[in-house]
């Protein structure tokens, strides 16, 4: 866990939207370096990498108190019309 949070703090010592806005960018490359899967929260409307059995973003570790997390590559399944809404205006 210290690894992440030593990681976050050197490459990302600036905030650049990473929790509002770019959030899922940030977790691709958090997934990227440690090997993680990236979870869209329905609730929040927020990006998390899954490392091993915790969460994480920007913020460091994920509280996960009133979250529903749901796999990224999983949730057209779960949710297909806010699937599109989410690429459409979120991630292009």
């Amino acid at each position: 866990m210290q690894e992440i949070f030593d990681f976050i703090e050197r490459r990302f010592p600036k905030d650049s939207n990473w929790t509002d806005g770019n959030c899922y960018y940030f977790a691709l490359i958090l997934s990227d370096r440690f090997n993680g899967t990236l979870y869209y929260d329905v609730i929040y409307g927020h990006f998390v990498c899954k490392i091993e059995d915790k969460y994480y973003d920007y913020g460091g570790l994920v509280n996960l108190d009133k979250r529903v997390l749901v796999e990224w590559d999983k949730f057209e399944e779960y949710d297909k019309l806010q699937y599109h809404r989410i690429v459409e205006d979120v991630l292009k």
